[in-house]
C-alpha cells in the first residue's frame, strides 16, 4: 500500500471562493483513492477536485511504509508529521501557505524542520495546522532508516484539474 498527499478543491456552502483541503490517503493508486477522497470532503460533491497529489515515499531520511496495522513495529521515537505553516507577502491580499512532511520525535521539532524547509521570503511565518500521520485506513506509517538519506521533498507528482465528483 502507498502513502499519498492530496490537496482537494471544491465549494462549500455559503463560500465565495473556492475552498482547498489537505488529505492523506492509503491506496494502490491515486484513482483508487477517489473514493476515500469524496467521502473525506466537506463541501459540495459536485465539482470536487484534485488539484495535486504526491507518493510519498522517502521524508527526512526515511522510508515510509504502510504496515497492516496488527503487524506495525510502534517502537520508533520519530514520527511522520504534516506541517501547513502560513505568512505573509507584502502586497498580497492572501495568506501564503507552505506544506511540509517532516520525521520528528515531537510538534514542536517538527514545526522547527518546517520552517527550515520554506526558503521563500516571507513575513510573519507561523503554524496554522499540523498532524500527526499514524494510523490510516487499517495500516501504520512505519519508518525505516533510508541508507541513500533520501528526501524526496514536496513537489507534486501530479498537478492540474481533475474532477472527481
Amino acid at each position: 500500500m502507498n502513502l499519498y498527499l492530496v490537496v482537494l478543491g471544491g465549494k462549500i456552502p455559503g463560500g465565495h471562493v473556492e475552498m482547498h483541503d489537505v488529505r492523506w490517503v492509503v491506496g494502490e493508486t491515486i484513482q483508487s483513492t477517489v473514493p476515500q477522497l469524496q467521502a473525506q470532503w466537506l463541501g459540495h460533491s459536485r465539482g470536487l477536485h484534485i488539484d495535486s497529489y504526491k507518493l510519498i515515499k522517502f521524508v527526512d531520511g526515511h522510508r515510509i511504509k504502510m504496515v497492516v496495522n496488527d503487524q506495525a513495529n510502534n517502537k520508533e521515537i520519530n514520527k511522520l508529521w504534516f506541517i501547513n505553516l502560513g505568512g505573509y507577502k507584502p502586497g498580497e491580499m492572501l495568506e501564503q501557505h507552505h506544506l511540509e512532511l517532516v520525521v520528528a520525535p515531537s510538534v514542536q521539532t517538527a514545526k522547527q524542520k518546517a520552517r527550515n524547509k520554506w526558503s521563500e521570503r516571507i513575513d510573519q511565518i507561523h503554524k496554522d495546522d499540523h498532524a500527526e500521520i499514524v494510523y490510516l485506513q487499517g495500516y501504520n506509517v512505519e519508518l525505516e532508516r533510508d541508507n541513500q538519506d533520501r528526501d524526496d521533498g514536496m513537489s507534486p507528482d501530479w498537478s492540474g484539474y481533475w474532477v472527481i465528483s
